[in-house]
């Protein structure tokens, strides 16, 4: 193993203090890996080391920037799986991509994974808000153009309101739906 610059050796270096906490830090570090790689050997084989190995990096990664892990097996578990999720999207683009040559894969998985759970969040969130304050919410921003100033008038008539009141109704609306959006993206933040 060739020796790593000091900037790539830090976050190496911060896993292998917080694995000494409970034993040998080589000890540790071994005993997770095994387990990680013992994960992935479950869902896909032939990447199991490698995929390990990059949960490891993520692992060493967090706890640098200073995370609080208070039980790094479990969270290196977390990691794996949102690898898992990654691994198998990029199987499936491969997939599609073999068998449509006109079909061609995003520059980047990560942007896409990021997408994907900001949509899963935000329905998440809109669920959270109760049936009547999804719709209402989904129907004032739905509309462009001209049709969104129809549809507005339309919703602002329908509550009995004017479209004042449902302006600053929705804008309360849409800040509780950024908080909560936001709130559920640090876990995927902090996975990544």
């Amino acid at each position: 193993m060739s020796e790593a610059a000091p900037s790539e050796r830090a976050p190496f270096d911060a896993l292998c203090a917080r694995l000494g906490r409970d034993e040998p830090a080589e000890l540790g570090y071994e005993r997770l890996r095994q387990r990680l790689i013992q994960f992935f050997r479950l869902h896909l084989p032939p990447e199991a080391e490698d995929l390990a190995d990059l949960a490891l990096d993520r692992l060493a990664r967090r706890l640098y920037d200073g995370v609080d892990v208070d039980h790094p097996q479990r969270y290196a578990l977390g990691v794996a799986r949102m690898i898992l999720l990654e691994a198998r999207t990029r199987l499936a683009r491969q997939s599609v991509a073999e068998q449509d040559p006109t079909w061609t894969e995003a520059r980047d998985g990560e942007e896409t994974f990021r997408r994907e759970a900001a949509v899963a969040a935000l329905d998440g969130c809109l669920d959270q808000l109760g049936a009547r304050a999804r719709v209402l919410i989904l129907d004032y921003y739905g509309a462009d153009g001209a049709q969104r100033i129809r549809a507005r008038q339309k919703l602002a008539g329908e509550l009995g309101s004017s479209l004042n009141a449902l302006r600053n109704r929705a804008l309360r609306l849409r800040e509780t739906l950024e908080r909560c959006v936001r709130e559920r993206l640090k876990t995927v933040d902090a996975i990544t």
